[in-house]
């Protein structure tokens, strides 16, 4: 009787801390996880040996694959620059979104000053530069460190 308990207490266990999906990286590496949720750019998990929830970067996953129906979700498309004029492909992310991501280069320009022009338009004019500096590199996502005219300085990174 004692021995019929302790296996059911333990298939029970087993079927708690089972590793419930897998992610795919765009670097192709692979990592069993017990998945958590999606929210600001980020997937919380945590790690089939323990209990302490992690972040990734939704940007650095390929693919959400859950093992137990044997479905598999698109979590973000690899990003392919090969020339200026993809900036527009290029993203900016905050600090905290990076988790996962490779840091790659530290980016730095000015843009001129046009009288008459507004702060909104200078704004996005030199979002505009770094982020056509980035797509000359073929890096896909940057944090903007500041957006002054004197001072525009971005980190850019990778997969």
């Amino acid at each position: 009787m004692k021995n019929i308990l302790t296996l059911i207490i333990a298939l029970a266990t087993v079927q708690i801390f089972a590793q419930t999906h897998e992610i795919i990286k765009h670097n192709g590496e692979k990592l069993d996880i017990n998945f958590i949720k999606i929210e600001n750019n980020l997937i919380y998990y945590s790690l089939p040996s323990s209990t302490e929830e992690k972040k990734i970067s939704k940007y650095a996953v390929a693919q959400l694959n859950d093992k137990s129906k044997n479905n598999s979700q698109t979590i973000s498309e690899k990003i392919y620059l090969t020339k200026k004029s993809d900036y527009k492909k290029v993203i900016i992310l905050k600090e905290s979104e990076t988790v996962g991501l490779k840091k790659s280069n530290d980016l730095s320009s000015f843009w001129g000053k046009i009288k008459g022009q507004s702060r909104i338009a200078l704004l996005e004019m030199g979002e505009k530069r770094l982020k056509e500096n980035a797509a000359l590199k073929g890096e896909p996502f940057i944090v903007i460190l500041s957006n002054k005219a004197d001072d525009l300085r971005a980190i850019t990174f990778t997969y």
